[in-house]
């Protein structure tokens, strides 16, 4: 069986916020043999609450979600929209990184790690008299 290249692409996503928070991915295009492990780091600066997620790309199509951090791995859903990625939210050193064991050609897109505020509203809301 021939070795096939999986190409994996991952660009650098910054975004910084109002509130400081910003979020840095691995530059550039990674790649990765099929069977291998895929490795694309995200670290994070953030203040207050913020949830993390990464998102995937394949090419002519829409951003799709794919690990979120604190999704449920045992849930269904939640198991098969990973299609076997992973990632762990490490705060000691305030990092997001996606990781897959085993690489498939079909994972073949572009990743972006992105960081929301998971503040909902203000605690004092307008009252009606």
């Amino acid at each position: 069986m021939a070795l096939s290249t999986a190409m994996l692409a991952a660009f650098v996503l910054v975004i910084k916020g109002t509130s400081g928070n910003s979020i840095t991915q691995t530059e550039g295009t990674v790649f990765v043999p099929e069977g291998k492990s895929l490795h694309v780091e995200c670290t994070y600066e953030k203040t207050g609450s913020q949830e993390l997620f990464w998102y995937i790309q394949y090419p002519n199509q829409a951003l799709q979600l794919l690990v979120r951090q604190h999704g449920t791995p045992d849930d269904e859903e939640e198991r098969k929209r990973r299609r076997g990625f992973s990632a762990e939210s490490v705060k000691e050193n305030k990092s997001f990184h996606l990781t897959k064991y085993s690489s498939e050609v079909s994972d073949s897109a572009v990743y972006y790690c992105a960081m929301r505020d998971t503040m909902r509203g203000n605690a004092r809301g307008a009252v009606q008299k």
